[in-house]
């Protein structure tokens, strides 16, 4: 695992909470790591694959909003 920079931000999902942290590289793809952690779970993606799923959340989201007819706020 790559040296931590900095903690981001933390997560809620239902009753758990996760730290999203970004820690330094740990290959030679020159990606950051983002992990996405608490005591009963660990994701760790490369920081542009990261970007590209936040990508897709906020896509589905949008299009979620859309079928439902869902009014931003």
């Amino acid at each position: 695992m790559g040296e931590l920079i900095r903690k981001v931000s933390e997560l809620k999902i239902g009753n758990e909470t996760f730290a999203v942290e970004l820690n330094e590289c740990t290959n030679d793809t020159g990606y950051k790591d983002i992990h996405i952690q608490n005591d009963k779970f660990r994701l760790n993606v490369p920081q542009n694959e990261f970007m590209q799923m936040a990508a897709c959340v906020l896509l589905a989201q949008k299009q979620l909003k859309l079928i439902k007819q869902i009014e931003d706020k």
